[in-house]
């Protein structure tokens, strides 16, 4: 029970005793309950009012912040000028063909290709990275900077770097600059280094000063005696 409603319950008790005292003629009893009575209602409201004051200090609204129309103009210039431009991303993506999955027809990527599957077809790239997985296939040729097999090819390889892995197979024509094959890979086939490109020089032509011949002696002719 509140103490608020305690005080207010001992009010009416000592009431209630004030009226049974005066009843039986207990008038000194009835004087200190009716007493006793008065203070209790008097406190009753003493408390109720301290308590409606903190629950005021208590429950103040907080301060509304200020809006500023500027600020929230420029917010939204600002994001719109975010969506008017488009961001262009940088980040490169690689080709790559999931385990299971068949693919007929040609590739062509600058970036790194992975198979996992199967490639029908020819995979051609300037500076790319080709990287048949194990249990990978591809049927055709491949052209690329770097080649690392761990699957099975079957066709012409051109490449700077030639990797055959431990479960690699390479069957057809490769040529290469650098060659690798580890323990257990397999190559069947026309092997042929790449030559390097020779630059050539300034070749100078230079001709030859016709050398000019002595002028022959003349004879005096002889009169006839």
């Amino acid at each position: 029970m509140k103490k608020t409603y305690l005080f207010l319950n001992i009010s009416f008790f000592f009431w209630f005793l004030t009226l049974i005292a005066w009843f039986f003629r207990y008038t000194i009893v009835a004087s200190v309950a009716f007493i006793s009575s008065i203070i209790c209602l008097v406190l009753y409201f003493n408390y109720k009012k301290v308590s409606r004051m903190f629950n005021k200090k208590q429950s103040k609204p907080e301060p509304t912040p200020t809006i500023n129309k500027e600020e929230i103009m420029q917010q939204i210039a600002e994001e719109k000028m975010q969506v008017s431009s488009p961001m262009i991303s940088e980040e490169k993506t690689n080709t790559i063909i999931a385990k299971d999955v068949v693919f007929e027809g040609n590739i062509t990527s600058n970036e790194q290709v992975h198979i996992y599957g199967t490639v029908i077809g020819n995979i051609a790239g300037k500076n790319n990275t080709v990287k048949i997985m194990q249990n990978g296939q591809v049927t055709g040729n491949i052209t690329s900077n770097e080649l690392w097999v761990n699957g099975k090819v079957e066709g012409e390889c051109i490449s700077e770097t030639i990797s055959i892995d431990t479960n690699g197979e390479i069957y057809g024509t490769i040529r290469y600059s650098n060659l690798s094959i580890k323990k257990g890979g397999i190559f069947s086939g026309l092997a042929e280094v790449k030559s390097a490109v020779k630059s050539e020089g300034n070749v100078a032509v230079f001709k030859e000063k016709s050398k000019q011949g002595k002028p022959e002696a003349q004879t005096p002719d002889v009169g006839s005696l």
